[in-house]
């Protein structure tokens, strides 16, 4: 629609500014307006979501628009004159980046913030998205009411639905286990991986991760673990313990570091911490780096109550690894997330030997990854990966498109074999991709050389023939550049008819229409597309079934936990523990707290019993809306979202005047 003109002293300003408020309202009806009107969540999404994805602006018009608003004193009502100078104040700058229709290569050279956003090539500055606390938002301030559920009941407690019936107390000598696991997240779901492991009341964090949010969470880029509940207990935790980079494992780091003590450190593998701390530095949550430290695969290493190893696991990101936790109780091994590749592109396998070492040794309790439990035989290896995706691409006159999860560097091996075998060259279209390559080239195992990339803006002016386009959006992700590309929206990439697509990816469950709807959309305009499970273009990084239990019979553990998946994985991964012999094992939910004991000469001896329910905690699942909105789901009115897009809203518009008229109105 046409913005009216706004001129600072104007008897129209606050006329204006509620219109602007009602086209904010109704292209984003999921952002809850206190009284005040003057909240810096909504302010900057709207203000984003109107400057950069609605296209309602154009750089001239944002920048006029804005530049009033942010100066119009508004002196009726103090909430709406800060929502205005705020909305005014972040549309300007948009306006002035160009990022709406017409807003061209670069942007419009704006008022006060300088030069906007160019095309981009591949050099790119870390955004800075907090100043180290801005971005927490409410979530470290429900702390009250959160006991730690460490002490043992006086029964044993079968939770319903929840956990198979765990073993009877044989009367035995040890009365509380000397063991114990809370998961914060990650049991009976996909992602926000997150536990305690412990022993002697002294607990050290496995790994730190998210979860993306399903339909119904409006607006909510993120799902985060109960940092709260770790800020409460931080005196507890002794270190941070990290298997990958993924962002399950990684991804909510910027709210757990501020919930623990500054000098609680971090262990990760060389290529994970390269991630950590570009995502620590965006968070301004670095610092001098001397907490973060880097950790060798077999090296032995103290955290906490435990003596810790690494082992290396095969996954679909590099440098993954297994945990090993000593302690005089026992041995605890958690194998993060794995598969065994038996020829990786790499070299580096699998370590058998290690787990096999640990087996003879005694595992007191095993948690593995259950992810792929219903699939049945084994993973395929990536070197088969690589050499069907140099077969696609000698077979093809004509350029070559592939998409592929942009942290899978494994499978760039066999875009730098396809490329070699063809002499073509590679461009990355997507900033994710660049952020991976550069982690890997810090640390050593890039397998494409940053510095030889076709930069992306150039990619129109190379023979067809001649190049292979990795790029974003195996999801079918709005921003991505293949989805884009798909329906015509890529500054950066068109799509051709004699284009061959390489679907390198697996649709993630709950993203089917989404990816269909852009598979369409790009067989429209006439590429051809490679997505069949005949291509063997994809592998999955979980273990299938046979592989889960070689493990399990490799480790021979005293108990057994399913972790990582559904609830229903779970149980499946349960019960083939103890097809495999393992006789004591159980499923938990998050939040409840498993104590665990030894036995004795392959008995029992635990007056609760071996795997015994402490307690459960008080979580809460905590929400960002990808910037600075960060709390509960009743912070950020998830709630209220769904029902406003699902019922509409009514946004009334009222022309409000410093001196009324005196007489009533006939």
């Amino acid at each position: 629609r046409r913005y009216p003109s706004v001129h600072p002293h104007s008897s129209r300003n606050l006329s204006a500014i509620h219109r602007t408020v009602i086209v904010l309202s109704v292209r984003l009806a999921s952002v809850r307006y206190t009284s005040a009107m003057a909240s810096t969540q909504a302010v900057q999404a709207m203000a984003c979501h109107v400057g950069g994805r609605s296209g309602l602006l154009s750089s001239r018009r944002g920048s006029m628009v804005g530049s009033s608003l942010g100066r119009a004193p508004v002196r009726s009502d103090a909430g709406v004159d800060a929502f205005a100078r705020g909305v005014g104040e972040i549309i300007a700058q948009e306006g002035q980046r160009g990022r709406g229709r017409g807003g061209g290569r670069g942007g419009g050279r704006g008022r006060g913030k300088g030069r906007g956003r160019g095309r981009g090539g591949r050099g790119f500055k870390l955004r800075q998205s907090s100043d180290g606390k801005s971005h927490l938002g409410t979530t470290l301030r429900y702390q009250d009411n959160k006991p730690f559920p460490d002490q043992p009941s006086t029964s044993p407690a079968y939770p319903d639905a929840l956990t198979s019936p765990m073993d009877p107390s044989p009367g035995g000598l040890v009365d509380d286990a000397p063991i114990k696991f809370l998961p914060l997240g990650g049991l009976g779901e996909i992602g926000m991986n997150c536990a305690l492991v412990g022993t002697e009341n002294r607990y050290v964090l496995l790994d730190a991760g998210l979860m993306f949010p399903d339909h119904e969470e409006l607006g909510i880029q993120k799902v985060l673990p109960d940092v709260s509940f770790l800020a409460r207990w931080r005196d507890k935790v002794e270190a941070v313990l990290i298997t990958h980079g993924h962002e399950d494992h990684i991804g909510a780091l910027p709210w757990v570091i501020p919930a623990l003590d500054p000098n609680t450190p971090v262990y990760a593998g060389l290529f994970t911490m390269q991630l950590i701390q570009r995502r620590m530095k965006e968070f301004n949550l670095w610092g001098d780096g001397s907490r973060f430290k880097v950790i060798d695969m077999g090296e032995r290493f103290t955290a906490g109550p435990f003596e810790m190893e690494a082992v290396r696991v095969t996954h679909s990101i590099p440098d993954c690894c297994g945990l090993i936790f000593r302690c005089a109780a026992g041995t605890v091994v958690h194998t993060g997330d794995w598969k065994i590749d038996e020829n990786p592109v790499d070299g580096l396998n699998f370590d058998r030997e290690q787990f096999e070492r640990v087996g003879k040794e005694g595992v007191t309790l095993m948690m593995s990854d259950s992810t792929n439990v219903l699939s049945p035989g084994r993973t395929i290896s990536e070197s088969l990966i690589r050499d069907s995706m140099v077969q696609k691409v000698l077979g093809h006159d004509g350029r070559i498109i592939t998409t592929q999860f942009a942290s899978n560097i494994h499978r760039l091996y066999g875009v730098k074999a396809a490329a070699d075998a063809s002499g073509r060259k590679i461009a990355f279209v997507g900033m994710s991709l660049n952020t991976y390559l550069e982690a890997a080239k810090k640390a050593g195992i890039h397998p494409i050389d940053p510095d030889e990339l076709v930069p992306a803006e150039e990619i129109e002016n190379v023979n067809p023939n001649e190049l292979i386009i990795v790029t974003t959006g195996s999801q079918g992700e709005d921003r991505a550049q293949l989805a884009q590309a798909a329906f015509g929206g890529s500054r950066l990439l068109t799509l051709q008819p004699d284009d061959l697509l390489l679907y390198s990816a697996k649709m993630i469950p709950g993203n089917e229409k989404r990816v269909m709807r852009m598979m369409n959309a790009i067989a429209a305009r006439g590429p051809q597309i490679a997505m069949k499970r005949e291509d063997g273009l994809h592998s999955s990084g979980h273990a299938y079934r046979d592989e889960l239990e070689e493990i399990l019979k490799m480790l021979n553990p005293e108990h057994f936990l399913p972790v990582h998946g559904e609830y229903a994985f779970l149980k499946e991964h349960e019960l083939l523990a103890r097809e495999c012999g393992v006789r004591h094992s159980t499923v938990i939910g998050n939040g409840q707290m498993l104590g665990v004991t030894p036995l004795r000469n392959g008995r029992s001896h635990g007056t609760l019993g071996n795997l015994h329910l402490l307690g459960e905690a008080r979580l809460q699942t905590m929400f960002n809306d990808g910037g600075k909105g960060s709390g509960t789901s009743e912070d950020l009115a998830i709630e209220e979202r769904m029902r406003i897009a699902t019922e509409g809203i009514i946004v009334v518009d009222l022309e409000v005047f410093d001196n009324p008229p005196t007489d009533p109105p006939p």
